[in-house]
Protein backbone atom coordinates (compact mmCIF):
# COMPACT_ATOMS: atom_id res chain seq x y z
CA UNK A 1 0.00 0.00 0.00
CA UNK A 2 1.25 3.51 -0.82
CA UNK A 3 0.59 5.88 2.10
CA UNK A 4 1.02 9.63 2.55
CA UNK A 5 1.48 10.89 6.12
CA UNK A 6 0.95 14.58 6.93
CA UNK A 7 2.46 16.32 9.95
CA UNK A 8 3.17 19.85 11.11
CA UNK A 9 6.80 19.94 12.31
CA UNK A 10 9.67 17.91 13.74
CA UNK A 11 10.63 20.00 16.75
CA UNK A 12 10.25 18.75 20.32
CA UNK A 13 7.00 17.11 21.36
CA UNK A 14 5.26 13.89 22.30
CA UNK A 15 3.40 13.75 18.98
CA UNK A 16 6.70 13.84 17.13
CA UNK A 17 8.18 11.01 19.20
CA UNK A 18 5.12 8.89 18.51
CA UNK A 19 5.21 9.80 14.81
CA UNK A 20 8.61 8.14 14.48
CA UNK A 21 7.18 4.91 15.92
CA UNK A 22 4.14 5.10 13.63
CA UNK A 23 6.40 5.49 10.60
CA UNK A 24 8.47 2.50 11.72
CA UNK A 25 5.34 0.40 12.07
CA UNK A 26 4.01 1.37 8.64
CA UNK A 27 7.39 0.65 7.05
CA UNK A 28 7.78 -2.69 8.85
CA UNK A 29 4.32 -3.71 7.68
CA UNK A 30 5.66 -3.42 4.13
CA UNK A 31 3.95 -0.20 3.04
CA UNK A 32 5.57 2.54 0.93
CA UNK A 33 5.58 5.73 3.00
CA UNK A 34 5.93 9.40 2.08
CA UNK A 35 5.96 12.03 4.83
CA UNK A 36 5.11 15.69 4.23
CA UNK A 37 6.06 18.10 7.03
CA UNK A 38 4.44 21.53 6.86
CA UNK A 39 7.11 23.60 8.62
CA UNK A 40 10.89 23.36 8.38
CA UNK A 41 12.29 24.49 11.75
CA UNK A 42 15.82 23.80 10.50
CA UNK A 43 18.17 23.44 13.51
CA UNK A 44 15.14 22.68 15.71
CA UNK A 45 14.09 19.66 13.62
CA UNK A 46 15.10 17.41 16.50
CA UNK A 47 13.43 14.30 15.08
CA UNK A 48 14.60 14.61 11.48
CA UNK A 49 17.54 12.26 12.00
CA UNK A 50 15.21 9.64 13.52
CA UNK A 51 12.94 9.32 10.48
CA UNK A 52 13.16 5.61 9.58
CA UNK A 53 15.18 4.56 6.57
CA UNK A 54 12.97 3.98 3.57
CA UNK A 55 10.56 6.79 4.47
CA UNK A 56 10.70 9.63 1.94
CA UNK A 57 10.06 13.08 3.40
CA UNK A 58 9.92 16.72 2.41
CA UNK A 59 9.18 20.11 4.00
CA UNK A 60 6.63 22.44 2.43
CA UNK A 61 7.52 25.80 3.99
CA UNK A 62 10.42 27.32 5.92
CA UNK A 63 9.21 28.45 9.32
CA UNK A 64 9.24 32.25 9.65
CA UNK A 65 10.63 33.26 13.06
CA UNK A 66 11.35 36.92 12.35
CA UNK A 67 10.04 39.82 14.44
CA UNK A 68 8.03 41.50 11.68
CA UNK A 69 4.43 40.73 12.73
CA UNK A 70 2.92 41.84 9.43
CA UNK A 71 5.29 39.60 7.49
CA UNK A 72 4.56 36.73 9.85
CA UNK A 73 0.79 37.04 9.37
CA UNK A 74 1.15 37.34 5.62
CA UNK A 75 3.32 34.22 5.51
CA UNK A 76 0.83 32.25 7.62
CA UNK A 77 -2.04 33.35 5.37
CA UNK A 78 -0.07 32.46 2.24
CA UNK A 79 0.91 29.00 3.51
CA UNK A 80 -2.58 28.22 4.85
CA UNK A 81 -4.16 28.92 1.47
CA UNK A 82 -1.51 27.15 -0.56
CA UNK A 83 -1.34 24.02 1.62
CA UNK A 84 -4.44 22.10 0.41
CA UNK A 85 -3.58 22.72 -3.24
CA UNK A 86 -0.07 21.32 -2.76
CA UNK A 87 -1.41 18.24 -0.98
CA UNK A 88 -4.00 17.55 -3.69
CA UNK A 89 -1.34 17.87 -6.38
CA UNK A 90 0.90 15.44 -4.49
CA UNK A 91 -1.92 12.89 -4.07
CA UNK A 92 -2.84 13.09 -7.76
CA UNK A 93 0.76 12.75 -8.92
CA UNK A 94 1.81 9.90 -6.62
CA UNK A 95 -1.49 7.95 -6.67
CA UNK A 96 -1.58 7.13 -2.95
CA UNK A 97 -3.92 4.50 -1.53
CA UNK A 98 -4.40 6.21 1.85
CA UNK A 99 -3.62 9.56 3.48
CA UNK A 100 -2.99 9.72 7.24
CA UNK A 101 -3.56 13.24 8.56
CA UNK A 102 -1.40 12.69 11.62
CA UNK A 103 -1.65 16.18 13.15
CA UNK A 104 -5.01 17.34 11.79
CA UNK A 105 -3.46 19.54 9.11
CA UNK A 106 -6.51 19.15 6.90
CA UNK A 107 -9.12 19.63 9.62
CA UNK A 108 -9.71 23.34 8.98
CA UNK A 109 -10.28 22.78 5.24
CA UNK A 110 -13.93 21.72 5.32
CA UNK A 111 -14.22 21.42 1.55
CA UNK A 112 -11.07 19.35 1.09
CA UNK A 113 -12.00 16.26 -0.93
CA UNK A 114 -10.04 13.46 -2.60
CA UNK A 115 -11.08 10.06 -3.95
CA UNK A 116 -9.01 7.99 -1.52
CA UNK A 117 -9.48 7.22 2.20
CA UNK A 118 -8.43 9.94 4.66
CA UNK A 119 -7.53 8.97 8.23
CA UNK A 120 -7.47 11.53 11.04
CA UNK A 121 -5.14 10.72 13.96
CA UNK A 122 -6.56 12.71 16.87
CA UNK A 123 -4.16 13.63 19.69
CA UNK A 124 -6.33 15.87 21.89
CA UNK A 125 -9.74 15.91 23.47
CA UNK A 126 -12.41 17.78 21.51
CA UNK A 127 -13.17 19.86 24.58
CA UNK A 128 -9.61 20.89 25.50
CA UNK A 129 -11.02 21.24 29.01
CA UNK A 130 -13.66 23.71 27.74
CA UNK A 131 -17.39 23.40 27.26
CA UNK A 132 -18.34 21.78 23.97
CA UNK A 133 -21.07 24.13 22.72
CA UNK A 134 -23.65 23.23 20.06
CA UNK A 135 -21.86 25.61 17.67
CA UNK A 136 -18.55 23.79 18.17
CA UNK A 137 -20.23 20.43 17.78
CA UNK A 138 -21.66 21.41 14.39
CA UNK A 139 -18.29 22.78 13.33
CA UNK A 140 -16.53 19.55 14.30
CA UNK A 141 -19.14 17.48 12.46
CA UNK A 142 -18.43 19.42 9.26
CA UNK A 143 -14.68 19.25 9.68
CA UNK A 144 -14.50 15.53 10.42
CA UNK A 145 -16.99 14.57 7.72
CA UNK A 146 -14.20 14.36 5.12
CA UNK A 147 -12.40 11.55 7.00
CA UNK A 148 -13.04 7.88 6.30
CA UNK A 149 -11.68 6.82 9.68
CA UNK A 150 -10.78 8.60 12.91
CA UNK A 151 -8.15 7.23 15.28
CA UNK A 152 -8.74 8.27 18.89
CA UNK A 153 -5.81 7.56 21.19
CA UNK A 154 -7.81 7.21 24.42
CA UNK A 155 -11.15 5.64 25.35
CA UNK A 156 -12.47 9.00 26.57
CA UNK A 157 -11.63 10.65 23.24
CA UNK A 158 -13.34 7.84 21.34
CA UNK A 159 -16.41 8.28 23.52
CA UNK A 160 -16.48 12.02 22.71
CA UNK A 161 -16.74 11.33 18.98
CA UNK A 162 -19.41 8.68 19.45
CA UNK A 163 -21.57 10.55 21.95
CA UNK A 164 -20.89 14.26 21.43
CA UNK A 165 -20.56 14.20 17.64
CA UNK A 166 -22.91 11.21 17.23
CA UNK A 167 -20.56 9.43 14.86
CA UNK A 168 -20.89 5.86 13.67
CA UNK A 169 -18.94 3.46 15.90
CA UNK A 170 -17.34 1.90 12.80
CA UNK A 171 -15.81 5.23 11.83
CA UNK A 172 -14.03 5.91 15.15
CA UNK A 173 -11.42 3.44 16.38
CA UNK A 174 -9.30 3.58 19.53
CA UNK A 175 -5.61 2.79 19.06
CA UNK A 176 -3.04 3.65 21.70
CA UNK A 177 -0.02 5.60 20.51
CA UNK A 178 3.00 3.32 20.02
CA UNK A 179 6.16 3.66 22.08
CA UNK A 180 9.39 2.03 20.93
CA UNK A 181 10.42 0.81 24.37
CA UNK A 182 13.66 -0.86 23.31
CA UNK A 183 14.78 2.18 21.33
CA UNK A 184 14.39 4.60 24.22
CA UNK A 185 16.12 2.19 26.61
CA UNK A 186 19.08 2.15 24.26
CA UNK A 187 19.09 5.95 23.94
CA UNK A 188 19.10 6.28 27.72
CA UNK A 189 22.63 4.86 27.79
CA UNK A 190 23.95 7.65 25.56
CA UNK A 191 24.76 10.47 28.01
CA UNK A 192 26.19 13.79 26.84
CA UNK A 193 29.12 14.87 28.96
CA UNK A 194 27.61 18.29 29.77
CA UNK A 195 24.65 16.60 31.49
CA UNK A 196 26.58 14.08 33.59
CA UNK A 197 26.67 16.29 36.70
CA UNK A 198 22.89 16.70 36.71
CA UNK A 199 22.33 12.94 36.52
CA UNK A 200 24.36 12.38 39.68
CA UNK A 201 21.75 14.25 41.72
CA UNK A 202 18.42 12.95 43.04
CA UNK A 203 15.72 14.81 41.14
CA UNK A 204 12.10 15.05 40.00
CA UNK A 205 11.59 15.54 36.26
CA UNK A 206 9.27 17.28 33.83
CA UNK A 207 9.79 17.02 30.05
CA UNK A 208 7.52 19.09 27.83
CA UNK A 209 7.07 22.35 26.00
CA UNK A 210 6.91 25.12 28.58
CA UNK A 211 3.49 26.23 27.41
CA UNK A 212 0.14 27.36 28.74
CA UNK A 213 -1.24 23.85 28.25
CA UNK A 214 1.43 22.23 30.44
CA UNK A 215 1.18 24.75 33.33
CA UNK A 216 4.84 24.26 34.37
CA UNK A 217 4.60 27.11 36.88
CA UNK A 218 2.36 24.87 39.01
CA UNK A 219 5.33 22.57 39.53
CA UNK A 220 7.40 25.39 40.96
CA UNK A 221 4.67 26.26 43.46
CA UNK A 222 4.36 22.58 44.35
CA UNK A 223 8.11 22.16 44.67
CA UNK A 224 8.35 25.18 46.96
CA UNK A 225 5.84 23.54 49.32
CA UNK A 226 7.71 20.25 49.14
CA UNK A 227 10.98 22.00 49.91
CA UNK A 228 9.48 23.50 53.05
CA UNK A 229 8.49 19.97 54.08
CA UNK A 230 12.06 18.77 53.78
CA UNK A 231 12.42 17.04 50.42
CA UNK A 232 16.01 16.91 49.16
CA UNK A 233 15.52 16.17 45.46
CA UNK A 234 16.11 18.81 42.77
CA UNK A 235 13.55 19.65 40.07
CA UNK A 236 14.57 19.56 36.40
CA UNK A 237 12.64 20.94 33.43
CA UNK A 238 13.60 19.66 29.98
CA UNK A 239 12.03 21.73 27.21
CA UNK A 240 11.47 25.33 26.21
CA UNK A 241 8.59 27.63 25.42
CA UNK A 242 6.71 30.83 26.23
CA UNK A 243 6.74 30.11 29.98
CA UNK A 244 10.54 30.22 30.26
CA UNK A 245 10.71 33.74 31.66
CA UNK A 246 7.84 33.21 34.08
CA UNK A 247 9.57 30.13 35.47
CA UNK A 248 12.82 32.02 35.93
CA UNK A 249 10.99 34.75 37.81
CA UNK A 250 9.26 32.28 40.13
CA UNK A 251 12.52 30.44 40.79
CA UNK A 252 14.14 33.72 41.85
CA UNK A 253 11.10 34.75 43.88
CA UNK A 254 11.24 31.51 45.87
CA UNK A 255 15.07 31.62 46.04
CA UNK A 256 15.32 28.17 44.48
CA UNK A 257 18.16 28.86 42.03
CA UNK A 258 20.18 25.98 43.51
CA UNK A 259 17.28 23.54 43.41
CA UNK A 260 15.35 24.04 40.15
CA UNK A 261 17.09 23.86 36.77
CA UNK A 262 15.75 24.77 33.33
CA UNK A 263 17.81 22.51 31.08
CA UNK A 264 16.23 23.60 27.80
CA UNK A 265 15.36 21.57 24.75
CA UNK A 266 17.45 18.46 24.07
CA UNK A 267 17.43 15.77 21.42
CA UNK A 268 17.93 12.88 23.85
CA UNK A 269 16.17 13.34 27.20
CA UNK A 270 16.05 9.59 27.95
CA UNK A 271 19.00 9.47 30.40
CA UNK A 272 16.97 11.94 32.50
CA UNK A 273 13.87 9.72 32.35
CA UNK A 274 15.91 6.72 33.44
CA UNK A 275 17.58 8.38 36.42
CA UNK A 276 14.68 10.47 37.75
CA UNK A 277 13.16 9.61 41.11
CA UNK A 278 9.72 10.80 39.97
CA UNK A 279 8.14 12.20 36.84
CA UNK A 280 5.78 15.08 37.66
CA UNK A 281 3.16 16.46 35.27
CA UNK A 282 0.70 19.35 35.64
CA UNK A 283 -0.92 19.77 32.21
CA UNK A 284 -4.50 21.08 32.12
CA UNK A 285 -5.35 19.04 29.02
CA UNK A 286 -3.66 16.26 27.08
CA UNK A 287 -4.10 13.59 24.43
CA UNK A 288 -2.12 10.55 25.50
CA UNK A 289 1.01 12.10 27.06
CA UNK A 290 3.96 10.11 25.76
CA UNK A 291 6.29 11.39 28.45
CA UNK A 292 4.36 9.52 31.14
CA UNK A 293 4.80 6.21 29.32
CA UNK A 294 8.46 6.93 28.59
CA UNK A 295 9.10 7.51 32.30
CA UNK A 296 7.31 4.31 33.25
CA UNK A 297 9.44 2.37 30.75
CA UNK A 298 12.31 2.89 33.19
CA UNK A 299 10.23 2.12 36.28
CA UNK A 300 10.05 5.82 37.16
CA UNK A 301 6.77 6.48 39.01
CA UNK A 302 4.51 9.29 37.80
CA UNK A 303 2.50 11.89 39.70
CA UNK A 304 0.17 13.80 37.34
CA UNK A 305 -2.89 16.01 37.28
CA UNK A 306 -6.04 14.13 36.28
CA UNK A 307 -6.88 16.32 33.27
CA UNK A 308 -9.88 15.35 31.09
CA UNK A 309 -8.07 12.81 28.89
CA UNK A 310 -4.76 11.01 28.88
CA UNK A 311 -3.23 10.47 32.32
CA UNK A 312 -6.05 8.27 33.59
CA UNK A 313 -5.72 6.07 30.47
CA UNK A 314 -2.11 5.45 31.45
CA UNK A 315 -2.13 5.56 35.25
CA UNK A 316 -5.56 3.96 35.76
CA UNK A 317 -8.73 5.67 36.94
CA UNK A 318 -7.95 4.74 40.54
CA UNK A 319 -4.19 5.43 40.45
CA UNK A 320 -3.37 1.75 39.91
CA UNK A 321 -0.14 2.47 38.00
CA UNK A 322 0.77 5.97 39.21
CA UNK A 323 -0.61 8.86 41.22
CA UNK A 324 -3.54 10.80 39.73
CA UNK A 325 -4.13 14.18 41.37
CA UNK A 326 -7.37 16.20 40.97
CA UNK A 327 -6.79 18.88 38.34
CA UNK A 328 -5.04 21.98 39.74
CA UNK A 329 -5.00 20.65 43.33
CA UNK A 330 -1.47 21.61 44.30
CA UNK A 331 -1.84 20.63 47.95
CA UNK A 332 -2.96 17.10 47.05
CA UNK A 333 -0.06 16.90 44.61
CA UNK A 334 2.32 17.67 47.47
CA UNK A 335 0.75 14.96 49.65
CA UNK A 336 0.99 12.35 46.89
CA UNK A 337 4.66 13.10 46.27
CA UNK A 338 5.37 12.86 50.00
CA UNK A 339 3.52 9.53 50.15
CA UNK A 340 6.03 8.16 47.64
CA UNK A 341 8.85 9.03 50.02
CA UNK A 342 7.80 5.79 51.73
CA UNK A 343 10.19 3.14 50.38
CA UNK A 344 7.63 0.34 50.21
CA UNK A 345 5.06 2.50 48.41
CA UNK A 346 7.73 3.84 46.05
CA UNK A 347 8.90 0.34 45.06
CA UNK A 348 5.29 -0.72 44.50
CA UNK A 349 4.76 2.04 41.92
CA UNK A 350 8.15 1.39 40.29
CA UNK A 351 7.06 -2.18 39.55
CA UNK A 352 3.57 -1.13 38.44
CA UNK A 353 5.07 1.47 36.08
CA UNK A 354 7.36 -1.07 34.41
CA UNK A 355 4.55 -3.51 33.75
CA UNK A 356 2.07 -0.88 32.55
CA UNK A 357 4.49 0.61 29.97
CA UNK A 358 4.45 -2.70 28.05
CA UNK A 359 0.77 -2.13 27.16
CA UNK A 360 1.84 0.75 24.90
CA UNK A 361 4.51 -1.15 22.97
CA UNK A 362 5.15 -0.52 19.31
CA UNK A 363 4.20 -4.15 18.55
CA UNK A 364 0.68 -3.76 19.94
CA UNK A 365 0.08 -0.63 17.83
CA UNK A 366 1.42 -2.33 14.69
CA UNK A 367 -1.23 -5.05 14.82
CA UNK A 368 -4.08 -2.55 15.32
CA UNK A 369 -2.81 -0.31 12.53
CA UNK A 370 -2.61 -3.17 10.04
CA UNK A 371 -6.15 -4.24 10.91
CA UNK A 372 -7.40 -0.68 10.27
CA UNK A 373 -5.66 -0.39 6.90
CA UNK A 374 -6.95 -3.78 5.74
CA UNK A 375 -10.51 -2.80 6.65
CA UNK A 376 -10.16 0.41 4.61
CA UNK A 377 -9.06 -1.54 1.53
CA UNK A 378 -11.96 -3.99 1.69
CA UNK A 379 -14.71 -1.47 2.51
Amino acid sequence: MKILVLHGHLSMGGEERVLISVLKNLRDLGHNIDLIITWNHKENNLFENEIPKGVNYEFLFDFYDGKNKLMKEFYRFFSKNKYPKLIKEKIKKEKYDVVIDYSSNLLKYENFSVNIPLISWVHFSLTFGEKLTSKKIEKYKRQYKKYSKIIAITKVMQKEFLEKLEMNSEKVVMIYNPIDLEFIKKRAEDVEKKYEKYLKEDYFLQVSRLSEQKQPEHLIDIYYKLKKKGIKEKLYFVGSGIKNELLRQKIQEYKLENDIFLLGQMENPYPFFKNAKLFVHTAKYEGLPTVLIESMTFGTPVVAYDCPTGPKDILGENSEYGKLVPLNDKDKFVLDVLELENEEKYRYYCEKALNRAKDFSIESNRNELQKLLKNLVFE
